[in-house]
């Protein structure tokens, strides 16, 4: 299997020498530098074992976090208040929305690796103007 994205070209495979023969090929072919076992991809955190391939984008949080201002913020074990249904008020403070699409867009990015939070952020996304073709 491979993946080109942009300048990144990751492969796998389960024939070593096949796999092998494909990097010498390519690295004949192209002008190109072999980084070794993936860490980081797009955003993703890659940590691979025997035990398999194991996923997260905790770096990714951490500067969602970071760029927000919202570092020391109160943490919570679920994504969303069990049977909360949110609504705009008509009436409420106005806000910056570009801000909050900006953090709703940003945090739309970690339903790849943790799909518990995609109710909250279709809800949440909803009420600032993303829709499902977004």
């Amino acid at each position: 299997m491979v993946c080109l994205y942009v300048d990144d070209l990751i492969y796998t495979g389960n024939n070593l020498p096949m796999i092998e023969n494909f990097k010498k090929s390519m690295m004949l072919e192209f002008d190109m530098s072999d980084l070794g076992m993936m860490h980081y991809f797009l955003g993703l955190e890659v940590n691979q074992s025997v035990d398999g391939i194991f996923i997260s984008q905790k770096k990714y949080v951490q500067d969602i976090l970071d760029r927000f201002q919202m570092k020391n913020c109160n943490t919570m074990s679920t994504p969303m208040e069990k049977g909360l249904k949110l609504v705009k008020e008509p009436e409420g403070r106005k806000v910056d929305s570009t801000l909050y699409k900006q953090i709703v867009g940003s945090l739309m990015y970690l339903m790849a690796t943790r799909p518990d939070v995609m109710h909250a952020m279709k809800a949440v996304g909803h009420l600032v103007g993303y829709t499902d073709s977004d």
